[in-house]
């Protein structure tokens, strides 16, 4: 039996036909009256078996359609949208998915990927796909990253944590870099990458993350790792009216993902960094052996004491990475621990101009020099912090043995 599928702001006859012509016998496009969200949402719900909403966007009309499908993503939850414009236009793109649409197609250029679409979006509807991933992974695990100064180690060092989890995690399991570090837009310049979708997003609408933005909005790097990060232009105004609730988002995180590598510092706030701290399973403090950054982590340190006693679940430990080691500097990492009074977790060396010429390429050091100290050091501390043997038995020799071997997934 063929599936019904609506089609609202169907004036479009262009768009109406090509949609027919690809969906063929498959899919029974019924062109919708609607021209209100009211109205679509009464349509819909008038309309028997209705599997898949088509919503035809242009740049004239994209504030009234962003509205109609807002409210028949509200209102009919269990819906998939799918949105269909003429050009790819970054503007009309953006209106169409942050109002909750679950992809965008052109018309006359991507009759192949309807198909797939089509299939991947009626299994999310089913709920297939999400319950049996979620049935897979249980609760992801969760590591934060915080220091007091804003510096590029928290999304580089937090980067390649994430790496080494991809590099070695069990077929389908996912990984997300969360950057919250600043000024933004670390991790995207650092890794290459070109969000659209950012993390400045999610912030605003926490609770239209499900599987289906995160296939179709999230950026994934060639390594795998899904990417979140604040836009370059990200200023704290933007976010002025509506504080950062990290609680809730961490919550959905874990169930979307396996790790997720969250990265901040206290240009967010206190408010964040200790949401970050307490909903983690591993919270690390960076710090490089700066007097003026050690300085200014111990302030923080000393204000997140204050307020831990607030709070009845303050969460793990924080356990410091000293970034940039040097043995020569003077600043041992072991006393440098002590005077934060936290306990040691690691220390990250490597050759300084090997790390710029990899950030300068967009790659990472996995592929760039998988034999400098910087990027053993960091497999190391993540074996170590999240069991990664224990968890991955198919790496027996760990990644550390692996990248000394010069091997790659």
């Amino acid at each position: 039996m063929a599936l019904q599928a609506l089609l609202i702001a169907a004036q479009d006859e262009g768009c109406r036909g090509w949609l027919q012509q690809c969906l063929g016998e498959a899919v029974v496009l019924l062109p919708a009256d609607a021209r209100t969200p009211e109205e679509c949402v009464a349509e819909i719900t008038d309309t028997p078996d209705v599997a898949l909403l088509f919503v035809c966007f242009d740049n004239a009309g994209k504030s009234n359609q962003s509205a109609l499908v807002e409210r028949a993503a509200t209102r009919h939850p269990g819906l998939p949208i799918v949105a269909v414009g003429r050009d790819d236009d970054s503007e009309i793109v953006l209106a169409a998915m942050r109002s909750g649409a679950q992809d965008f197609l052109v018309v006359g250029r991507d009759e192949a990927r309807l198909g797939s679409v089509l299939d991947r979006v009626l299994e999310r509807k089913r709920g297939e796909h999400h319950r049996a991933d979620a049935a897979m992974r249980g609760a992801g695990q969760v590591v934060s990253l915080v220091s007091a100064p804003q510096s590029p180690w928290l999304a580089f060092v937090g980067g390649h944590i994430a790496f080494v989890l991809q590099a070695i995690a069990q077929r389908d399991q996912r990984v997300l870099l969360l950057d919250l570090s600043l000024p933004g837009g670390n991790a995207p310049i650092l890794f290459d990458g070109a969000q659209d979708y950012t993390a400045l997003d999610i912030l605003r609408d926490v609770d239209r993350c499900d599987e289906t933005l995160v296939e179709s909005a999230f950026q994934r790097l060639h390594s795998g790792v899904y990417l979140l990060a604040l836009p370059e232009d990200f200023s704290s105004e933007q976010l002025a009216d509506q504080p950062i609730d990290l609680e809730r988002l961490i919550a959905i995180f874990r169930d979307l993902f396996d790790f997720v590598v969250l990265c901040g510092d206290r240009g967010l706030g206190m408010r964040p960094v200790e949401q970050m701290i307490a909903h983690s399973d591993h919270a690390l403090l960076l710090s490089d052996q700066s007097v003026l950054h050690s300085r200014q982590n111990k302030a923080m340190l000393q204000a997140l004491r204050q307020r831990a006693g607030q709070r009845a679940n303050p969460g793990p430990a924080l356990e410091l990475v000293v970034v940039n080691y040097q043995a020569d500097i003077g600043m041992r990492s072991e006393r440098l621990a002590q005077l934060l009074e936290v306990p040691l977790a690691d220390r990250i060396g490597g050759r300084a101009a090997v790390r710029i010429k990899a950030m300068n390429a967009g790659e990472s050091m996995l592929e760039h020099a998988p034999g400098d100290a910087f990027t053993r050091d960091v497999a190391r501390l993540t074996e170590r912090l999240l069991g990664i043997e224990a968890a991955a038995p198919r790496a027996r020799r760990g990644l550390v043995g692996l990248l000394r071997g010069g091997r790659s997934r």
